[in-house]
Order: structure tokens, then C-alpha cells, then sequence
């Protein structure tokens, strides 16, 4: 019934104010019908320094020491006694945060800043004591898994190895920028130990060494002559010899590396300062109001607790199972961001199928909001520019576009060229400072060189005759179902590694840029995800994820690139897998994760995690009979047993056409089969 009305960016408030059943086609009368929905917002009761506390962080999003006086009726200095050791001044930013938020994250960084402030001013000595106590336990060499390729292993340390077990000086350098090894290993070559024990005849250790670094796999072609023509054949044999020899240089580094004390020693501390060192912030949203919500719907604690946590710390992953209500939670931290002045105009991106439930749950929760929801029909050729120009000229508080609209939505062509063009000017450099015998680094700069020239030849050849993200005033992207943007593109040396895909997506591209540039205008509130299976199929998808929210984190550890990434958190097997032609094949896959602790701490820096479990308190969901699945097998229906009869007579009359098929026609049996 609201097909005629689609146009009128009203129609969607008409449909909040019934509850529709999408299983049964009945809609009844909403609240509005029977009770006040929204009411003016009750004075608050300040009985203590706390309650001003929440009170100022519901009104403002942040502690504010005027405000708290005002409220408490006291001078800021006095109502900041009077709080303690529930807030403290950031001596970085000389702001004032909750204990929750400076006592968590990179507390080892912070707590240095806090000794040398302590040193000028006595006060911060509150935020040294305080640090000390929440630093992370020190991480034991037993707790440490070190692989090869790991960007926090210093190349001396690798230098080291190859001379005292290897039995040859070799000199190693390490590009972190493009989690790059180069290895001198010209003293193997020759020698009994470098193509006899470590190495192959085909392959000498210094080259199989350089392999282990930059996780790659060693591949021996021979050439051959055919039809008057040069051809490369894999050589099988000689190719599994030097994966052998691969993997004992491998577990060989690993049953070395701890064996001595003082090296022990310095290698753990360098891993728990770089990784072991962030302590994720546990969130509250209790003292959240929500001004203009309805009064009718009760949010749940997990609701609150995201809504608050985006807008405490921006960008944010919500990992919400299925029936958490995330809707409502993505809504309610829309306004709430959009009260606070922390966001402008917020763009949410549903898939197709969700776009009306969306949209009328939205105004459920906020029957004042002002929303304009595009369809597939507002982004056909005639209407797009008049939709892009009816966003750009109004304060909306929500505009809700599909996932296939949303690619209709151009960023500035300027800033992706830009973007790109810096990316190949810092390649450009790599290369000319790359030495010249470092093979790997050039061929890898030139690959990646090769595909941002590509793309940047597709943005020359783009009209730019539409709204852009900037004219329109967007300032933050909500991407609902989040794992349809998985697909991230990547560099990486593993190209034989199964259930790993570096080939990105088109979709995934053009919203890692849009979050880029909408960062450039509104730092660290860019991007919200929501999903509930933030891991669909690989451990690509991990960092990925880690990409788009905190990719600076990344970075920061030294593992922005997915060789470095995965050499530090997870570890690969090769074994033989059945091949659909019958034949078994050698298959290298991820077989678990290594530093698993590290790795879900920095997940959980950026993501917001609800299982099924947590909502069973919540939420009547089903229990299992005996308390664990069943394997139930249903009679078969007659239906089905003629089926099977019918099947089985057409399987054997192909089975009889190909006995009738004379051995020698080959092209008719494959037709047959």
C-alpha cells in the first residue's frame, strides 16, 4: 500500500505508526493510537558527585568540569575531588576522561606519558598509580608463539639463527612498510649445508630462508620444449623436496629462538610492548536517557552499552547476534551522536530486503526523526539526481539507502585520485631505495603499482555529473550486514593458500575510500559496521575487519600488511586434500590461530560483541530437549521414494547409453557423461 507514496520521504512515517507482521501480512494499530510515545524529558535528582557525573555525560557525551559545578553547586575543583579516582586529566590532552576510558587501551604507552607529566607536576602521580595497577601481566616466552615473517623479531635475531644452526653468515633486511624480507644468502650456495641438509640442489637455504620470511612457497619449474616453443612445467618432485626442507627450517626456528636467556629475555619484552599492551575498555550505557525516544520501547543493557560506546569511542563494529535488536541500537546512536553535535548527517546502508523494516523501526524508536530512505526506484537514472540534491538541501538526521544505491554515491573524484597517487608516489620511493638485488620488494611494488594505476585510469575515465558524499554533508556511514563488504583487496605472498582471497570487491573498495575521506572530515566517528557473523568464512575477513575500523592500530604493531598479519597470528599445514578429478593434492591452509589473546584484544578495541547466549535473559528463545543437538531421521514420504524411483531409473539408462558407446568416441561419451 505504500507504493504510490514512496516518493514522499513522509510515507515511512506513516508506516511507523502501525506494527506490521512481515510473517502474516496483519498489521495492528501502533502505541500512538492508544498512549503518549514521547514525553518531555524528567529533571534529574543529584543526590551525589556521581549522579552529576552521569548526568553531564548523558547532557554532553564527555566530562566537563564547569558543568559537573554547575550541577553540584560547587567550584569545578571541588567537584572534581569529590569524584576521586572515577575521572582523571589526560596529560596528552589535557582533558578530562573517565576511569574507564584512560585506564584501558594502550596503557603501557599511556603510563610512560603519565611518568615524564608526573615528573613536571606532581598532580598526574594519581594517573601514574593508577596505570600501574591495570598493566597487562607480563606474557611468558611460553605464552609466545615466534614464526618466521614476524614483523616484531629483529632481523640480527634472524642473522643469528642461520649462523649458529644454519652453519652461514647471511644479511637480512626487512621493509616494514610492505612486511618485506630480503636475505643475502649467497654463502649457501655450493655448500653440502646449503643444498644438502637445509636446502635442495634446485633450491639452496638462503633462497628457502627468504621463502620462510616472506611466506612464500617455493615453486621449481623446468623448461621444456614444445611445438618449437619454451614452456615452464612445474617439477612436482623437486617442488615438495624444498617444501620439506621449507618446514625444517621453520620448526628449526621455532625450537631455537627461546633457548637463550638473554635473547629470551629481549624478544618477550619487545612482544609485550608492542601487542600485550592494550586492555579493552569495558563500556556502561545505564546512565543514557535517550531524549526523543519513545517511551514505549525498552532498550536492553547491551543496547545501551553500544549506543554509549559509539559515542564514548566513534567507530565501532557492532557484533550483535541475530534478534539483539540492532536497529534500534544503530538509531538510538545516530541521535544520540546527532544531540551531542559529534555527527552532522548520518547515511545508513541496509540491504535491500531490510530497507522498510529499517526505516520503520527507526521512526518507532524516534517518531520526531526526520529520515529519507532511497530505494531502488529513487536511484533509477531519472530520479538519482533529484534524490542526491532532496539529501544535500535539507538537516536530515538519517538518510537510508541500500547496499546496491549506495555505489550510485560518488566520493570526490579528486580525493581517490589523490589517494591513489600517494600510495604509488610511496611505492615509487620503496623501489628507488630497495636494493638492487632485493628481487621480492621491487616485483612486489611494481604488482601493486600495476593494479592502483589500473584504478586510477577507471576514475579518469568517471563522469562526475552527481552529488558527491561531501555536497551531500555526510559525515558518518552506518553499514548494516557488513559482511557483504568483506572482501578487501590485499598483497600477499601466499598465492597457493586456500580460503584466503586477496582479489577484493568493487563494493568493499568503494567504502574503504568513503571512509577514508569522510575520516579526513570527521576523524575517528567514520564508520559504524553491524553483522551478526562478523566472520563468515576466512581469517582474511579478521583483518579486514581490522582494517576498516583501526587500521592506525595496525599499523602501529607493524602488521598493516597480511603476511606480517597473519605470520603473527596464525599458523598454516599443508596436507593432502581429494581433488574433484579423483587425484590428491597437496593443499596449504590456515590451521590455527597463534597469539590468540593479542589478537582478540585488538579485536575487541574496535568490536562490540553480543552472542545468542547473552540474550537468553532477554529473550525466550528455545531450548534443546536433551540439552545438546539431535540427529532426527524423518520416514521417508512417498512423495520422495517415487522420487528415488525415478532417479534411479534415469541414472540407469545413462549408465546403459554409455555401455552402448563405443570405446573410440570420445567426444560422445564426455557429451553422455
Amino acid at each position: 500500500n505504500l507504493a504510490p507514496f514512496l516518493d514522499d520521504p513522509d510515507c515511512w512515517l506513516v508506516a511507523s505508526i502501525e506494527d506490521y507482521d512481515l510473517d502474516t501480512g496483519l498489521a495492528r494499530m501502533g502505541p500512538v493510537f492508544r498512549e503518549r510515545v514521547i514525553a518531555p524529558p524528567a529533571a534529574p535528582i543529584i543526590t551525589s558527585a556521581s549522579d552529576a557525573l552521569a548526568v553531564t555525560l548523558a547532557h554532553l557525551g564527555r566530562v566537563d568540569p564547569d558543568h559537573l559545578a554547575e550541577l553540584l553547586e560547587r567550584s569545578p575543583d571541588d567537584a572534581l575531588a569529590q569524584l576521586g579516582t572515577t575521572v582523571f586529566q589526560n596529560p596528552r590532552t589535557e582533558r578530562w576522561e573517565t576511569a574507564d576510558a584512560y585506564l584501558s587501551g594502550a596503557v603501557r604507552t599511556k603510563l610512560a606519558t603519565a611518568e615524564a607529566a608526573a615528573a613536571l607536576d606532581p598532580a598526574y602521580q594519581r594517573n601514574v598509580t593508577a596505570l600501574r595497577a591495570v598493566q597487562p601481566e607480563d606474557l611468558k616466552p611460553s605464552d609466545i608463539t615466534a614464526r618466521l615473517g614476524a614483523p616484531w623479531i629483529p632481523t640480527p635475531v634472524v642473522e643469528t639463527f642461520a649462523e649458529q644452526v644454519m652453519g652461514a653468515t647471511v644479511r637480512v633486511q626487512h621493509t616494514e612498510a610492505l612486511a618485506t624480507w630480503t636475505v643475502d644468502g649467497r654463502a649457501f650456495s655450493g655448500t653440502a649445508a646449503g643444498t644438502s641438509e637445509w636446502g635442495t640442489p634446485r633450491r639452496h637455504a638462503g633462497a628457502l630462508l627468504h621463502d620462510a620470511l616472506n611466506s612464500a612457497t617455493p615453486q621449481i619449474f623446468d623448461t621444456v620444449i614444445e611445438n618449437g616453443s619454451e614452456k615452464r612445467v612445474l617439477n612436482v618432485e623437486a617442488t615438495e623436496a624444498a617444501k620439506e626442507k621449507l618446514s625444517r627450517i621453520k620448526d628449526a626456528f621455532t625450537a631455537w629462538i627461546w633457548t637463550d636467556p638473554d635473547r629470551t629475555d629481549r624478544l618477550a619484552r619487545i612482544y609485550n610492548d608492542r601487542f600485550n599492551n592494550l586492555v579493552p575498555r569495558h563500556f556502561d550505557g545505564t546512565h543514557l536517557t535517550l531524549p526523543g525516544a519513545s517511551s514505549i520501547i525498552r532498550l536492553y543493557p547491551h543496547q545501551k552499552r553500544v549506543i554509549w560506546r559509539v559515542i564514548a569511542d566513534g567507530s565501532t563494529y557492532m557484533a550483535h547476534a541475530v534478534g539483539s535488536g540492532k536497529t534500534y541500537s544503530i538509531a538510538a546512536a545516530i541521535m544520540e551522536q546527532k544531540r551531542l553535535a559529534l555527527i552532522s548527517k548520518a547515511m545508513l546502508v541496509v540491504p535491500g530486503h531490510c530497507l522498510a523494516q529499517a526505516s520503520r523501526e527507526f521512526l518507532q524508536l524516534y517518531p520526531t526523526a526526520r529520515i529519507l530512505v532511497a530505494d531502488e526506484q529513487n536511484f533509477a537514472k531519472d530520479k538519482r539526481a533529484r534524490f542526491l540534491a532532496r539529501a544535500a538541501t535539507a538537516q536530515w538526521d538519517a538518510i537510508i539507502i541500500t547496499h546496491s544505491a549506495f555505489r550510485f554515491i560518488a566520493v570526490p573524484a579528486f580525493f581517490e585520485r589523490e589517494m591513489i597517487k600517494t600510495l604509488i608516489d610511496s611505492f615509487e620511493t620503496m623501489k628507488l631505495t630497495a636494493a638492487d638485488d632485493d628481487r621480492t620488494t621491487r616485483k612486489r611494488i611494481e604488482l601493486l603499482r600495476e593494479k592502483l594505476t589500473d584504478r586510477l585510469e577507471a576514475i579518469a575515465d568517471r563522469r562526475d555529473d552527481m552529488l558527491t558524499i561531501e555536497e551531500m554533508g555526510i559525515d558518518q556511514l552506518i553499514v548494516d550486514e557488513a559482511q557483504e563488504f568483506r572482501k578487501l583487496s590485499f598483497a600477499t605472498n601466499r598465492t597457493n593458500l586456500k580460503g584466503v582471497d586477496p582479489d577484493g570487491s568493487q563494493r568493499a573498495w568503494d567504502l574503504y575510500v568513503k571512509t577514508r575521506f569522510i575520516d579526513t572530515k570527521n576523524p575517528g566517528r567514520a564508520l559504524i559496521q553491524a553483522s551478526g557473523t562478523p566472520i563468515t568464512n576466512t581469517l582474511g575477513e579478521l583483518y579486514t575487519l581490522l582494517r576498516f575500523q583501526n587500521e592506525d592500530a595496525l599499523r602501529e604493531r607493524g602488521v598493516h600488511e597480511f603476511d606480517a598479519w597473519a605470520s603473527s597470528f596464525g599458523d598454516t599445514r599443508t596436507e593432502l586434500e581429494l581433488q574433484p578429478s579423483g587425484a590428491y593434492k597437496p593443499v596449504e591452509r590456515f590451521s590455527e590461530f597463534i597469539n590468540v589473546p593479542e589478537l582478540v584484544d585488538m579485536f575487541r578495541t574496535v568490536a562490540d560483541v553480543v552472542q545468542k547466549s547473552d540474550l537468553r535473559q532477554y529473550l525466550k528463545l528455545p531450548t534443546v530437549r536433551t540439552g545438546q543437538r539431535q540427529l532426527v531421521t524423518a520416514p521417508a514420504s512417498p512423495a520422495f521414494r517415487e522420487y528415488q524411483t525415478v532417479l534411479a531409473d534415469r541414472i540407469e539408462a545413462i549408465e546403459e547409453r554409455k555401455r552402448k558407446v563405443e570405446k573410440g568416441d570420445d567426444i560422445l561419451l564426455s557429451v553422455i557423461t
